[in-house]
């Protein structure tokens, strides 16, 4: 018994010099918080990619489609004084249309155009998009529009909502795991016993105790305080964890000290932290 408590702290004095590595991908946060936040944007990010792969699908199949095409009567012109780009109105009279329409045209298609000219308006048949005007047998297009909409926009709405996805629907599982614990998990949260090997601070602002910071999001700007913890159990397998605690348990702890923690098994919420 004697050997085996020796060969263990032998053990954990060559581990208790590791550098330790506070990056982690669990928040520390409380799981029905983590459950709000990360659905919600899970929630966000579907839609962006929603929007995007569908514009961009209904974008690539109107291209290969023939126009929807619309009369209309040109009823005025008009130069824009803020970007100085020439404008025609048109107006039509078709069920699912606006009335009166004033797109950007080019400088041919601005004088060559005459108050009273009727003129065809051609829409992509599913999008709707403008992106051609006809008139006397002369095409004009419509200035950075195309048949296929806009496909560099729906792109980086796919782009977007693929890169918000991954790691909010991760915060969302894990906190389901963690407020939802199946039978061999017991209860849902872990119990260890462990030394402290480190303390870090992350202090954003010079302010005093009891005091927040001022702005319009004072809670995103907190100092944030996290102590590493390295387990002694015979039968843990873990090595050197880190979670985040509160200022008080900061400071009411040192390093070495042999700790008792209750914490959330995929969030790494603590629950409880005190001495062993």
């Amino acid at each position: 018994m004697l050997d085996d408590r020796a060969e263990r702290q032998h053990e954990y004095d060559l581990h208790a010099y590791d550098p330790i590595n506070w990056w982690s991908w669990r928040p520390g946060i409380k799981p029905r918080k983590a459950m709000v936040t990360g659905g919600l944007i899970t929630l966000f990010a579907l839609l962006l990619t929603g929007i995007g792969l569908i514009t961009l699908v209904l974008g690539i199949v109107d291209s290969f489609s023939p126009p929807l095409q619309i009369p209309g009567i040109v009823s005025g012109h008009a130069m824009n004084s803020f970007d100085g780009l020439p404008r025609l109105t048109i107006r039509m009279h078709f069920p699912g249309f606006p009335v009166s329409v004033s797109p950007v045209v080019s400088n041919a298609a601005y004088h060559a155009i005459s108050n009273g000219d009727h003129v065809i308006v051609d829409y992509s048949p599913r999008l709707h998009f403008l992106y051609a005007l006809e008139s006397a047998g002369q095409y004009y297009a419509i200035p950075g529009s195309s048949k296929a909409d806009d496909p560099l926009g729906s792109t980086a709405l796919l782009f977007l909502g693929v890169v918000f996805l991954p790691y909010p629907a991760l915060l969302a599982l894990w906190s389901w795991r963690d407020l939802h614990p199946t039978r061999d998990s017991g209860n849902g949260r872990c119990t260890m016993t462990a030394k402290i090997v480190g303390k870090r601070a992350a202090v954003r602002t010079v302010a005093r105790r009891g005091t927040n910071r001022p702005g319009l999001l004072p809670q995103f700007s907190r100092s944030w305080y996290g102590v590493a913890l390295d387990p002694i159990d015979e039968d843990s397998m873990q090595r050197t964890m880190t979670f985040s605690i509160s200022y008080e348990t900061y400071r009411s702890l040192e390093e070495g000290t042999l700790v008792s923690i209750t914490y959330s098994p995929h969030l790494h919420y603590v629950y409880e932290l005190g001495r062993a």
